[in-house]
């Protein structure tokens, strides 16, 4: 039986067309620097499970919008101290989004740990008015900050005026903020008085969204802030 010797210049026409067409395209990936189909798959999965944690962060957010959004307010605190956790955890790493800072006035509607001085006067208040809101306003333009406690309805409160601004140049949460407070206000019967209110804290950014966001600040205080205009009117 005679051999039959290839010429290599002729070698790759007689190849089949599929093997042809694989090598071409191994050629061009190789030349492209493009990923293999192993990669390919692993960041298809990759970008799956992102998508899942998204899903399920907008559907915890939406079902803990809905409990501190009733009217009468939620009572299921032990539901929502849950989704807060769930939101918490499924955020870590996330990409920061400094829109979430914007926006407002923003209402807290939840709060758990040791309260703070600016806690205890929004709990005081609410006692006197039960409609009575404790909210804060951030814009990314200017960098400033205001947190208001009504003292009995929106014309009569206590305000505190600073900036804020990032510690560090992460982009993922949690998300490490310092905000100063410069001056202080009460405003009663029309009559606005200055208060001697001043200092420098920080805070994290949890968790944040178009309209829940989660805060933490010094002694573990977590607070959940709602926008106003997704709250019933009062």
């Amino acid at each position: 039986m005679a051999l039959t010797t290839l010429d290599p210049r002729t070698a790759f026409r007689s190849r089949p067309l599929l093997a042809r067409r694989r090598a071409t395209v191994q050629v061009r990936a190789a030349a492209t620097g493009a990923p293999d189909l192993w990669q390919q798959l692993q960041q298809a999965l990759s970008f799956g499970d992102r998508s899942g944690g998204r899903q399920k962060l907008r559907a915890a957010s939406g079902e803990l919008l809905r409990l501190l959004t009733a009217e009468p307010a939620a009572s299921d605190v032990s539901r929502c101290s849950e989704l807060v956790d769930e939101l918490v955890a499924g955020a870590e790493g996330q990409p920061f989004r400094n829109e979430c800072l914007a926006g407002g006035p923003w209402v807290v509607r939840y709060t758990r740990g040791k309260p703070l001085l600016w806690s205890l006067t929004a709990a005081t208040s609410r006692l006197v008015n039960g409609r009575n809101r404790a909210s804060q306003q951030f814009d990314p333009a200017d960098g400033s900050a205001a947190n208001k406690v009504e003292l009995n309805g929106p014309d009569t409160y206590v305000a505190a005026y600073g900036t804020y601004e990032p510690v560090d140049d992460t982009r993922v949460t949690p998300k490490s903020v310092r905000a100063r407070i410069g001056r202080g206000l009460l405003r009663a019967w029309g009559v606005d008085v200055p208060l001697p209110i001043s200092g420098t804290g920080l805070f994290e950014v949890l968790y944040g969204d178009d309209s829940v966001r989660v805060f933490r600040s010094s002694g573990n205080l977590i607070a959940v802030q709602v926008r106003a205009d997704r709250l019933p009117e009062l």
